[in-house]
């Protein structure tokens, strides 16, 4: 018996103490006559006196307002981090009133109901109210209530029953408490509503709770990601360092190497992480005997041994130590003191001049084609390259070739350039007499030209029907006949196809053999359109800008932020290609040492209309032949315009990316002095 009076008590004791008449009477005093009692809040009086003056009638509201399907979706897209973080809380949280009637919502910094989760028994009820994903229960909208408070005070609060400045409220009670960077920065509020007679000061507690263990997990996530951002960083500088580098534990187990380690040490950096050392190289120059790194290291001249051959490298070896002394690991630096002439000699290649090392980017996208293609590499399997026009297909092609094969020769043949009556000829080659107008020599084909080494099938989904048959028997084959003859004539070649058709439609539409195509995509290798590399083009740009300066002897500064940053908005349908081009007219239009950010943005517009062009020939013609006077209209329109809208010069020179100096020259120029 006195247990139960016990649990009684405690019940009662969790109750929240709150006077529902009382709230109601001050509510309808100050609702009819503007008068404030003495049974509300502060906080609760300051935001009914803010809905009075924002003239919101506490009768009128029936429906909270809800935002668009599309402005819905952007907020999801843009809280996916906090929508990831609070579900887990937001599902436990509901498992602990569970058939209460309560409902748990998370909303954006505005108010924006972003996730719902109640008892299916008040679904009827909340979506009558218009509690549902979309709805804005900020103060604005939805007057007094926790959400919109917790928005404004950036502090835990609970509102219970006429508490609510809109009466159709006054049934509910709200805990909400707001969810914060660690700066401070409001990023969303959570709220957990129910009947007001069950209020509990328990509720709020639990809500504050979850939200501080929200903002701990969302402080970790950002911290997790500035350290990823920071690796990479490191790693993008060490990888693009001139020597080798190479990394170990304390155990030999290689942690870090960059390409150019990996090239000295005839491996690849994905085949080299998690081995050890020895796998790869005498490791006496890292390791001890044990296998261990040794309490000393000093620079060798040594030969360093791999699996293949004897390499004349200098090593530098430094130790990472813990905090307290004791050995962490080692890094190297391996420089090739035999280092031969660079494969970019087209003298040590057939061909070609296009290595891995020449593909600019360090996009996920991108690393991930080039990886597959150095998989590629080292097999003699068939390559399908697809990608849109002007990616750098046949800087792939000749890229995988190189890897292994820079020694053989490399054959490409634009399967759309070749008429379809003389295709055959010049894949397969012919005899003496074979046709008319053949030579009385005969010729050989480009694959026995590529014998030893690859062939390169650029636009393969362009090769008519009848070709493609014949390619067809000669892949399965492995060997040709040339037109007229009636010898086989083995060949040992890489075949690299590209295209930048879909040729599984192609398939479908019968305008490409299904055969074929299973024997072309052995290996199928998408190389990104620019757009989907988007963050390459800062790299791309430095690199093509000091391509191009060096090629005619101009010096240009790197190029402004803003200037980047209008680049990156663009579309770039001509890819890679279509984006050198742009580099290079800058570089030699441009009369100053840079290249001005209204140039680019008044350039970049009107490249959709020049494509448009491209069937009319007279306009081609003449945009070809006049361009400094389109030029001198698009600089006069963009500094007119900065003039009208800034009226201090410097503000208008930094608008067009220029310096003043500049702008008053190009103002005297145009006759536009005040």
């Amino acid at each position: 018996m006195n247990d139960k009076k016990t649990s009684k008590r405690s019940v009662n004791a969790l109750k929240l103490t709150a006077d529902f008449d009382a709230i109601k009477n001050t509510w309808d005093d100050f609702v009819l006559s503007g008068k404030i009692g003495s049974h509300i809040r502060k906080p609760i009086i300051d935001s009914w006196l803010r809905c009075q003056k924002a003239g919101l009638d506490p009768h009128a509201l029936n429906r909270t307002p809800t935002v668009s399907e599309t402005n819905f979706r952007k907020r999801l897209e843009q809280n996916k981090v906090l929508l990831d973080v609070s579900i887990p809380f937001m599902v436990e949280l509901q498992e602990f009133v569970n058939k209460s009637g309560f409902s748990t919502t998370l909303t954006d910094p505005n108010g924006v109901i972003l996730e719902l989760i109640c008892d299916q028994s008040i679904l009827k009820e909340a979506f009558t109210k218009n509690l549902v994903r979309g709805s804005i229960w900020n103060e604005h909208m939805a007057g007094t209530n926790a959400t919109g408070l917790a928005i404004d005070l950036l502090q835990p609060i609970q509102v219970i029953g006429a508490e609510h400045y809109y009466e159709c409220y006054h049934e509910l009670t709200c805990s909400a408490a707001p969810i914060l960077d660690a700066h401070g920065k409001l990023l969303g509020v959570m709220d957990m509503a129910g009947p007001k007679e069950m209020a509990y000061p328990h509720t709020l507690g639990m809500v504050v709770a979850a939200t501080k263990a929200i903002s701990r997990q969302l402080c970790i996530a950002e911290s997790n990601r500035q350290v990823d951002l920071t690796n990479h960083y490191l790693s993008t500088v060490i990888d693009s360092m001139t020597d080798g580098v190479v990394a170990v534990d304390v155990n030999g187990k290689i942690i870090g190497i960059n390409s150019h380690g990996a090239k000295i040490l005839k491996t690849t950096t994905f085949d080299s992480y998690g081995k050890n050392i020895l796998e790869i190289m005498d490791g006496e120059t890292i390791l001890d005997h044990n296998g261990n790194v040794p309490p000393s290291l000093e620079e060798k001249d040594k030969h360093i041994i791999t699996k293949s051959k004897k390499i004349n490298c200098l090593i530098n070896s430094k130790l990472i130590l813990h905090d307290n002394g004791t050995i962490a690991g080692a890094v190297a630096t391996l420089k090739d003191m035999d280092k031969k002439t660079p494969i970019s000699d087209k003298a040590k290649r057939k061909g070609t001049r296009f290595t891995f090392d020449d593909i600019i980017g360090d996009s996920s996208a991108l690393l991930r084609s080039v990886h597959l293609s150095q998989i590629a590499a080292k097999g003699s399997a068939t390559v399908l390259l697809e990608g849109e026009s002007g990616t750098g297909k046949e800087m792939f092609a000749q890229a995988i070739h190189n890897a292994y094969q820079s020694d053989q020769p490399f054959i490409a043949i634009n399967c759309a350039g070749i008429p379809e009556s003389l295709i055959e000829s010049v894949l397969f080659g012919y005899e003496e007499g074979s046709f008319t107008g053949a030579s009385k020599h005969g010729k050989i084909g480009k694959f026995e030209l590529a014998r030893g080494g690859t062939i390169f099938l650029d636009e393969i989904g362009e090769m008519p029907l009848n070709t493609q048959t014949i390619l067809l028997r000669v892949l399965q084959e492995r060997y040709i006949q040339r037109i007229g003859g009636n010898k086989d004539i083995a060949i040992d070649v890489r075949v690299i196809a590209a295209t930048n058709k879909n040729l599984a439609e192609e398939v479908k539409m019968g305008r490409f053999r299904q055969d074929l195509y299973y024997r072309l995509n052995v290996l199928q290798i998408n190389i990104p359109p620019l757009r989907k590399r988007k963050k390459d083009i800062p790299t791309l740009a430095a690199f093509f800008l000091n391509d191009i300066t060096r090629t005619c002897g101009k010096f240009i500064e790197p190029l402004h932020p803003s200037t980047l940053a209008t680049m990156q908005e663009y579309e770039w349908p001509g890819n890679v290609r279509q984006f050198k081009n742009a580099i290079e007219q800058a570089v030699n239009f441009t009369e100053t040492n840079r290249i001005d950010d209204y140039f680019i943005s008044s350039y970049l517009p009107n490249l959709d209309a020049e494509l448009t062009l491209r069937e009319e020939p007279r306009a081609i013609e003449t945009k070809v032949l006049q361009p400094d006077v389109d030029l001198k209209k698009m600089e006069l329109s963009a500094i007119k315009n900065a003039l009208a809208l800034f009226s201090e010069r410097k503000k208008a020179a930094e608008y067009l990316g220029i310096s003043r100096s500049t702008l008053y020259r190009k103002m005297k120029q145009y006759h536009l002095e005040d």
